[in-house]
């Protein structure tokens, strides 16, 4: 009897040992963020205080895996979830229902996959100093103008394949096309959105151009925009900007024009004071619109920070830019500032 034990367990031991090597080539990694913000806001003579969520950076729950195929080759994913830690919603809360979530390959030529993806004009948070999206200059201004060019959920776009290359001397492509899936005679291709980033990184400089195109926005008119970012890092302060040009799919083809400047500066071994200035140019009348910014971030750890920041919004008599984060578009009214104030904590697992 104790013969026969020893000879199962070796078996049960050798087979373990086989499946070993099948076991490790797979990686699944739960991460997330957790992000808060005490607010105030005024525009107009409408107030807002309350606690919001994702000041800084957006709060989610995600799940990311590799699998090794062999000779290079690994299939990957990313299923990642919006959540509004501030109220009663739970996993998949708006705005951002599902942030990201596609199925995809990646190699020696790079990556291509399948699914809900981000638009090369998410990542212009890298040209931006202002990192608290509510009161980013950038972000509100080019919102405003419905250009899919910012850090927040236009530039998610579903139904899409997206492919990234390696770097080659620095530079880089990323490229993505999100079907509508209008599926009809005449305009099969209506709302198919397409974008090409085109990175450059060395040392101290990085710089994108971002083309993005939407066909047959309104009628036969499409939305074309462009994007040109920027940033050098000094070491005392890294300075950062942009420029974009979005043509509005209506029937005077109107463009208006979002431009940028910011900088950051240490402060100490864990903190950092940027600030930043923006312009809305359009083409409507009495329609432009400007907005700056101040905030600091403190470092308690790696994966744990406390901001401040604040903001402020001024319109032209036929503007109405403001945050949403802050005060709801049915109290505002063209031509009043906004306010707004921000102090929040983030945590990343």
């Amino acid at each position: 009897m104790q013969k026969r034990q020893t000879a199962v367990a070796a078996a049960l031991i050798a087979a373990g040992f086989m499946c070993t090597p099948v076991l490790a080539q797979s990686n699944v990694t739960v991460y997330g963020v957790v992000d808060t913000f005490f607010a105030y806001g005024k525009t107009g003579d409408a107030k807002f205080t309350g606690v919001q969520s994702s000041g800084w950076t957006g709060s989610r729950l995600g799940f990311r895996g590799t699998e090794d195929l062999g000779n290079g080759l690994k299939a990957v994913f990313t299923l990642e979830y919006g959540i509004e830690i501030d109220q009663n919603a739970g996993l998949g809360a708006a705005p951002n229902l599902s942030r990201q979530q596609f199925v995809g390959l990646q190699g020696g030529f790079g990556f291509i996959g399948l699914g809900r993806q981000y638009h090369p004009g998410y990542y212009v948070f890298k040209y931006d100093a202002i990192t608290p999206v509510p009161v980013s200059p950038q972000f509100v201004l080019a919102a405003k103008a419905g250009s899919r060019i910012v850090a927040g959920g236009a530039a998610r776009i579903n139904n899409a394949i997206n492919y990234k290359s390696p770097a080659f001397g620095g530079f880089s492509i990323n490229a993505i096309y999100g079907l509508n899936e209008t599926n009809q005679v005449d305009d099969r291709r209506k709302g198919d959105v397409a974008g090409l980033g085109l990175d450059y990184a060395n040392g101290a400089f990085a710089a994108s151009l971002i083309i993005s195109h939407e066909t047959e926005v309104a009628g036969d008119k499409d939305k074309r925009e462009v994007y040109l970012g920027g940033s050098y890092d000094f070491g005392a302060v890294k300075l950062a900007g942009s420029f974009q040009n979005i043509r509005n799919a209506t029937a005077a083809e109107d463009s208006d024009k979002v431009w940028h400047l910011g900088a950051t500066i240490p402060v100490g071994a864990a903190g950092k004071v940027s600030v930043g200035y923006g312009r809305l140019n359009a083409d409507a009348d009495d329609s432009d619109a400007h907005a700056w910014a101040i905030a600091y971030s403190h470092s308690l750890s790696k994966r744990t920070l406390v901001y401040a920041g604040y903001g402020h919004i001024g319109n032209d008599d036929a503007q109405s830019v403001r945050s949403p984060a802050f005060v709801s578009a049915a109290n505002t009214a063209a031509g009043d500032t906004s306010r707004n104030l921000m102090l929040g904590i983030n945590h990343a697992f």
